[in-house]
């Protein structure tokens, strides 16, 4: 359990999420933050022409939406849905001001967790800048392994967010044909593999890939 975790469970309340069901709306003003007790939750937006476009996950002990928990937006940004059945903490936004940013243990912990996000922010970017769709989903997928990825006693790494296809075209802004494709030729390279939704990379493969080695260096999370 992390220091932040502890900091503000004796002051949150659980609640259960059912898979599907919507957490925040975009535009909305929250009544309480929340923390990720167990499951996955997704944020996305809606773009003009009714597509989903997925932004990024949120695991166990992320708190959102932390931009109106520190004061920056009076609204949710995003929509934010379960993936998967959730459990969530839920507290007042005065009391993770009281519990969470005055501890400093518990800020410490969470400006490491926020430091790791913004180094798979970046990857990600990185990401959607390549010119090449290929480029595109393999920096993708490396976010993902560095976000969500966990290593395995065969020296893959699993990532633990279930994907289908659809999803990584929404997160790489492609079509799920093209998506697919490259998937697939990536598979075949045997950079990936991949079954019902769930991911095992070859991390050494990717990165030779992707043809950048000062990403050797970042420490997986």
């Amino acid at each position: 359990m992390s220091s932040a975790s502890s900091s503000i469970r004796p002051f949150a309340h659980l609640r259960v999420f059912k898979k599907g069901a919507n957490i925040f709306f975009q535009g909305e003003a929250p009544r309480h933050g929340a923390m990720v007790a167990d499951g996955i939750v997704r944020s996305y937006t809606i773009t003009n022409t009714g597509e989903e476009r997925t932004l990024a996950f949120f695991t166990k002990d992320d708190i959102l939406p932390l931009s109106w928990l520190m004061e920056t937006t009076s609204f949710s940004l995003f929509y934010y849905e379960a993936v998967s059945d959730v459990r969530m903490l839920h507290f007042s936004r005065e009391d993770f001001k009281s519990h969470v940013l005055s501890q400093p243990g518990a800020l410490a912990d969470m400006f490491a967790t926020l430091a790791s996000d913004h180094t798979a922010a970046m990857l990600r970017v990185n990401g959607l800048a390549q010119s090449r769709a290929e480029d595109k989903v393999a920096f993708t997928l490396y976010y993902l392994v560095f976000r969500y990825g966990q290593l395995q006693p065969d020296g893959l790494h699993t990532i633990t967010i279930p994907l289908r296809h659809t999803t990584i075209a929404g997160l790489v802004g492609l079509s799920r044909e093209s998506t697919t494709k490259i998937l697939g030729k990536l598979q075949k390279q045997g950079i990936i593999d991949y079954a019902g939704g769930i991911y095992r990379v070859h991390k050494d493969q990717l990165e030779n890939h992707i043809g950048e080695d000062a990403f050797r260096d970042v420490v997986l999370g």
